[in-house]
């Protein structure tokens, strides 16, 4: 078996044995057939999540773990069911002379954030009405707002689940709705783009991402789209004049932009469609790129969130 120390959690293959510090996202204990105990883990880095479990001495090291730890662990990566899994052989809490941050084991975006929200503020420009123009610019100019824009995760585990992945996953749909823009001439361009810059805003507080992502408790109680829907029907009251018909428009494409996957309201507009579907078309293209990136795993695997197999192109001369 080979031993490493540098590589990433995901790095490895079937086989290898992983030495290092990760992130402990989650802990639980659960029975074996013979009456006994053991763990079920899941630990993050950089490369992504990984679960695994420790077959031995699982009461006494559920005390002395929890969520949130930066631990060190020794673990024998194996194959299962076509996933990735550690088989824990040693596990202890990251010491203050270890010097690790347990921020710094979440994976981040390729791209500079400075340059996507560069981009970003260059398209707002475009837009030539001038309520919709005020009030992008009232959320993107705000310093205390961007800041944590261009930080958030778009998500805890499908799509976009990184530090700057909700400032990626908006400009990549913002991108994509302005050329659908161009390709039907009977959509109202600036309303498109206004929703799409808008739509997951609310995912700043939904979502935590100190030291793991996970929601936060306004998150599950309120959730992005009701969050994103009131900050932005607050920005607008302080804007003079903005038409109440024109508002309803934007609040309506934050609303429905999730379609069935958890939207009060259904797409009933030109706009909401296109939206609608862009976002659907950008979330998973993120989550299969993540899911068919990841090696070792064999050509097949099966995504229980679409109920289906993936071909990951491994093993059959479409990786290049």
């Amino acid at each position: 078996m080979i031993e490493s120390t540098t590589r990433l959690l995901k790095e490895h293959l079937s086989g290898e044995i992983f030495t290092g510090f990760a992130l402990l996202q989650a802990i639980a204990v659960k029975s074996k057939r013979d009456g006994g105990s053991y763990l079920t883990v899941e630990f993050i880095d950089r490369s992504g999540r990984m679960q695994g479990n420790i077959w031995e001495d699982a009461e006494r090291l559920s005390r002395q773990f929890e969520p949130g730890q930066v631990v060190k662990i020794k673990a024998l990566v194996e194959e299962f069911e076509g996933r990735k899994k550690l088989n824990v052989r040693q596990i202890r809490p990251a010491k203050p002379d270890d010097e690790v941050d347990a921020s710094a084991f979440l994976p981040i975006i390729e791209g500079d954030p400075a340059e996507l929200l560069l981009r970003f503020k260059g398209i707002i420009k475009t837009i030539k009405n001038p309520y919709l123009s005020q009030l992008l610019t009232s959320f993107f100019e705000d310093e205390k707002f961007v800041t944590a824009f261009s930080r958030a995760p778009a998500g805890k585990l499908w799509h976009h689940n990184r530090l700057g992945g909700l400032l990626e996953h908006t400009l990549s749909l913002t991108r994509l709705v302005r050329r659908l823009a161009r390709h039907y001439p009977e959509i109202d361009r600036d309303l498109l783009l206004t929703g799409a810059m808008l739509h997951d805003i609310g995912k700043i507080e939904e979502l935590k991402y100190d030291s793991f992502f996970d929601y936060t408790d306004r998150g599950r109680l309120v959730g992005h789209i009701t969050l994103g829907a009131q900050w932005t029907t607050l920005r607008a009251s302080r804007i003079e004049n903005f038409p109440p018909d024109l508002l309803d428009l934007v609040i309506h494409l934050i609303l429905s932009h999730q379609g069935e996957h958890g939207s009060p309201v259904q797409p009933m507009t030109r706009e909401a469609f296109l939206l609608h579907y862009a976002d659907e078309i950008d979330a998973k293209m993120d989550a299969l790129k993540r899911i068919t990136n990841e090696p070792g795993t064999g050509r097949w695997r099966f995504v229980k969130l679409l109920d289906r197999w993936i071909d990951t192109g491994e093993e059959n001369g479409l990786e290049g």
